[in-house]
């Protein structure tokens, strides 16, 4: 299965929010939580702008999580087809051996 650019970029989102899900864990059982995008947001857009960023930031993980959900299910089809070709291919090989070593043999009496 190809990647494309899609596929990369839900890739990258998604590893942003699992990390940052991981920050404000560690965080959350060690003290204060700390939230990464919050943080990161912060110094660039003013209070309620970087709010708005934030949240479509978590719209865009969300949707890419559930696009890889969609791309599992692709690769999982992939794979099976992948596998009943390769049965199939190996059935064929395996029956044209067994003629192949019937055409040797002389079944006349003498």
């Amino acid at each position: 299965m190809n990647t494309n650019f899609l596929d990369w970029l839900a890739i990258v989102l998604v590893v942003v929010g699992a990390v940052t899900w991981g920050i404000l864990g560690v965080t959350g059982l060690t003290g204060d939580p700390v939230n990464v995008v919050n943080v990161v947001l912060d110094p660039i857009f003013q209070p309620g702008p970087a709010e708005t960023v934030e949240y479509l930031i978590y719209v865009l993980v969300g949707a890419s999580g559930i696009y890889l959900l969609y791309t599992a299910s692709k690769m999982a089809r992939a794979s099976r087809r992948a596998t009943r070709e390769r049965r199939r291919r190996d059935a064929t090989r395996t029956d044209s051996r067994t003629d192949q070593s019937d055409a040797g043999t002389d079944n006349t009496e003498s």
